[in-house]
């Protein structure tokens, strides 16, 4: 159904324009009407997360390149069994299709899980609001609200929809998950003509006051809307380790076809017919395809999410764990990210002189201090909640500033007690005209003492006398101007000001005028404790740290540089960044930046300049307006504490604890990740070589065939794997954190890596087995070229020789593939529960098949002599000394033979 779009812009209307543009009076409009509407305008619903058909989720599993070829794999091993049956090729179509079956299923249930969790999560627009329908007054579900209505506000709610103020009452406003901005905002009604003080915002929270609003816009039209909108538009590209697995698979891939199209034209060179050069060469290509490997990574990226949720950090998408590893460049946000989202009184300036607020002695050792909090507790309208064990600024109820400066004159002298020794009379409110608030208590003598606070240029013109060195005197002119420099010196670093004076009056509701200047209160929200460290972790990890806030200037500035982000950067707002061309804002971001004043569509377009130079891209966030550059990141971190439940579902990993350094942890397990997969791979690939080789001499030479197809799926999916596994959880190298994040070139399974499997490594564990097959055959009397059957005692023997051989040689290489340059000695004494058991189950798993005699069928084997066994046995120490050769000339120089 069409939906007729509101007017795009309600800026410049008047009270008697705007309601006729709406149709709407100040009575509200009547419930057939609001029906209607909601026909026309739909639903005040807002979709962030849609919901996804499992059956879809499902299937998408079985679409990513890797499970593709396996399953490509299986459909050639089935055709060779039609033309060749007996020979076990049905087996390993079987084998291929379980593993990607059991593979996607589990990888469904995790998806599952966090779908399931993030629809549960989505919670941004209030269940019920009150509205004037028919002229009274009703409660409704907020998706009834409709353009026109009459929206009545209280303290604490959501704001259901956007609109502009008509009748207000000291109204706040938290608009900080739309803007960035921490600083609540101080709204006013209509008056002449519409302007951005008396509009509201979707999802905004009211901090104070109440309200009489008229709804412009809902649903998707909102502010909230149109962040759903961007976010909802912005698709996300491959992570590196997709890209890396699908580089692998391409390249695996065009190996095992070229290998086996080669022998299919070799076989008709030797005579062979093409059904039988057929199925030799599907062997081959199926023998090429590392069958293990899909589960491995899976559980491997599994594990390393088990251990980053041990350090509070949820992973959503599991490949997310080595994107984080790859991270070059991490935009973060300000607010509640790097800071507490807490105010807290940073500086307190009286008497002519600074004092650090964290120095208790010192500030009340001034002379001016105890009516300096005087001012403060009096002159504040929080309310004071003193059940349930609440201390610190859970203790306090009201406006962000007023519960830092009660917060601050509790720790000192007790904000309860400051104020029990007076008698409010008379309070005259903040508003936007005055800029000040005053406050007339009765002292007990009933002396009425006016407390006032506000802008300080305001109140300071308002003082001719100030408290100083414990008397009251005339302020100087030189003292005034200096009171305003030190004023615009505090400001010029974001800190959030408020000017203290008194006066003691003859009547309560006296006017604030001839005023005792007392002293200057600094706040900000302040960096969290940990963040320091977690910077400088960043910069020795050679991660660049770029500071994206909706925030004013001088405060993403002085937060910025008091955390060691930046020295002396660039600061770009909003409209200077609107304003650049894409080479400009490239330029600019290979400097010293920080971004201030920037809207959610411009996040995004800073987030694609770095991935356009090549970067990857991790952003962190808990705001809405951060949703959409959580999405397009490489990798979205958003906060679990106080993030919104958009950031949440935008994001790949969430942080339970808010704790920004928890991210350096998840780097550190990312690179480890990386390092380890890229190990496991090194060490399935070697055993590729001594299991296609026997199918190749099968064909060329006149000799049995060393190895069946059971045999070569027994050491995929049941002595490698959980060597593999170990692998994947080996604890990260000294240097983790302290080299810079692999380049987008590197690749995670290189030329170089074949030609450790495939042209040292691998070779070397063929001739082993080889030698071994070969030894157990002439000393059973077997002659060059005799025909040998496939069920004879000595080819059961020699078969399972060879086959015990690649596994001995495993062992050798598993230990071997524990580093990837230093010397590997050291490790052998590092114990790794998962390599130490799947040694000991590759022993036990060669015995038994060897010697149990209901086995040896099953895996075409028979008992080996104890003489065989010494050769077997020598075999992973000769493995392991080519591999401490190969690191040695690597770390001599020889960097073409590394990994």
């Amino acid at each position: 159904m069409s939906k007729k779009s509101l007017p795009p812009s309600v800026i410049g209307c008047n009270r008697e324009a705007l309601l006729k543009a709406l149709a709407a009076t100040e009575e509200g409009i009547s419930s057939a009407e609001a029906k209607t509407r909601q026909r026309r305008y739909g639903k005040n619903q807002i979709v962030f997360h849609p919901a996804q058909s499992q059956l879809i989720m499902l299937l998408k599993e079985f679409t990513a390149l890797f499970p593709m070829l396996l399953l490509a794999a299986s459909l050639l091993a089935f055709f060779a069994h039609y033309l060749s049956p007996g020979e076990g090729y049905e087996l390993i179509g079987i084998a291929l299709a379980v593993v990607v079956i059991l593979n996607a299923l589990v990888s469904f249930y995790q998806n599952h899980k966090v779908e399931k969790l993030m629809l549960s999560f989505l919670d941004f627009i209030p269940k019920q609001v009150a509205l004037l329908r028919n002229g009274e007054k009703v409660v409704l579900d907020a998706n009834e609200v409709v353009p026109g209505d009459i929206l009545l506000l209280q303290e604490g709610d959501k704001i259901p929809a956007d609109g502009v103020i008509l009748e207000m009452n000291q109204l706040l406003v938290d608009e900080s998950i739309l803007t960035g901005e921490s600083e609540p905002l101080n709204k006013s009604a209509l008056d002449a003509v519409v302007d951005e003080t008396c509009l509201v915002s979707s999802g905004a929270t009211v901090l104070k006051g109440n309200a009489i609003i008229l709804i412009t816009r809902t649903g998707r039209d909102t502010s909230l809307g149109s962040i759903s909108r961007l976010s909802q538009e912005v698709k996300n590209d491959l992570t590196p380790m997709q890209e890396e697995i699908q580089n692998f698979v391409r390249k695996i891939t065009w190996l095992a076809l070229g290998i086996g199209i080669s022998f299919f034209i070799l076989g008709f060179f030797i005579g062979n017919p093409f059904w039988t050069n057929l199925v030799f060469a599907i062997g081959i290509i199926v023998a090429n395809v590392p069958e293990g490997l899909l589960p491995t990574v899976t559980l491997a990226l599994t594990q390393s999410s088990l251990r980053m949720g041990k350090c509070n950090a949820v992973v959503k998408n599991i490949l997310s764990v080595e994107t984080l590893g790859s991270t070059t460049v991490i935009c973060t946000d300000k607010t509640g990210t790097l800071t507490r989202n807490q105010l807290h009184v940073e500086k307190a300036y009286l008497d002519f002189t600074e004092v650090d607020a964290e120095n208790a002695e010192g500030f009340k050792n001034n002379r001016a201090a105890r009516t300096f909090l005087e001012i403060i507790a009096l002159c504040n309208d929080v309310i004071s909640v003193n059940h349930n064990g609440n201390h610190g600024q859970d203790k306090f109820k009201g406006d962000p500033t007023e519960t830092a400066m009660a917060t601050y004159a509790d720790k000192l002298a007790g904000f309860d007690a400051l104020r029990s020794t007076f008698e409010l009379k008379h309070n005259r409110p903040f508003d936007s005209d005055n800029k000040y608030m005053s406050s007339t208590h009765a002292t007990q003598g009933g002396t009425l003492f006016m407390t006032v606070k506000g802008a300080p240029n305001k109140i300071i013109s308002l003082c001719t006398q100030v408290h100083s060195e414990g008397l009251v005197r005339a302020l100087r002119d030189d003292e005034r101007e200096h009171l305003i420099q030190q004023a615009n010196h505090y400001a010029g670093q974001g800190l959030r000001l408020l000017a203290l004076a008194y006066r003691v009056v003859e009547q309560a509701d006296a006017e604030a005028e001839e005023l005792v200047f007392v002293g200057l209160v600094a706040m900000v929200d302040p960096p969290r404790r940990e963040v320091p460290a977690a910077v400088a972790a960043c910069k020795s990890a050679g991660i660049r740290i770029i500071v994206i806030s909706g925030d004013k200037a001088e405060t993403v500035n002085y937060i910025a540089r008091k955390l060691g982000i930046v020295s002396n950067p660039r600061v770009i707002e909003g409209p200077e960044l609107a304003a650049m061309s894409p080479e400009n804002l490239c330029s600019a971001l290979t400097k010293e930046v920080v971004f201030a004043r920037i809207a959610p569509e411009q996040k995004l377009i800073i987030v694609e300049s770095l991935k356009s130079m090549g970067e990857v891209v991790a952003v962190t966030g808990d705001g809405v307006n951060d949703a959409p550059a959580l999405k397009r990141a490489d990798i979205g971190v958003s906060m679990g504490l106080h993030g919104t439940d958009v950031a949440k579902e935008a994001s790949d990993i969430i942080l339970l604890d808010d704790n920004f350094a928890t991210i350096i942890k998840a780097i550190e397990e990312g690179r480890t990740v990386y390092d380890n997969i890229k190990k496991f791979i090194t060490y399935i690939l070697t055993s590729n070589i001594p299991e296609i080789l026997p199918f190749i001499a099968y064909v060329l030479l006149p000799i049995p065939l060393p190895i069946t197809v059971i045999q070569i799926l027994a050491i995929d999916l049941i002595t490698d794997m959980i060597p593999a596994i170990g692998l994947g959880n080996e604890p990260p190298e000294a240097d983790t954190m302290q080299r810079p994040p692999r380049s987008r070139n590197e690749r995670l399974v290189s030329f170089r890596t074949f030609v450790r499997s495939y042209a040292i490594v691998g070779p070397a564990e063929a001739a082993l087995a080889f030698a071994a097959f070969f030894v157990v055959l002439s000393s059973g009397g077997w002659s060059w070229g005799e025909a040998l059957p496939k069920d004879a005692a000595l080819h059961l023997q020699a078969s399972g020789a060879f086959l015990a051989t690649i596994i001995f040689c495993q062992i050798g290489n598993v230990m071997a593939c524990r580093t990837n340059r230093q010397s590997a000695l050291p490790y052998l004494a590092r114990l790794n529960v998962w390599i130490t058991l799947g040694v000991l189950v590759e022993i036990s798993f060669i015995l038994a098949i060897v010697y149990i005699p209901f086995l040896n069928p099953i895996f075409s084997t028979a008992a080996i002599s104890i003489p065989t066994w010494g050769m077997i046995l020598l075999s992973p120490f000769v493995i392991f000394l080519i591999e401490e050769m190969r690191k040695l000339l690597v770390r001599r120089g020889l960097n073409w033979l590394s990994v």
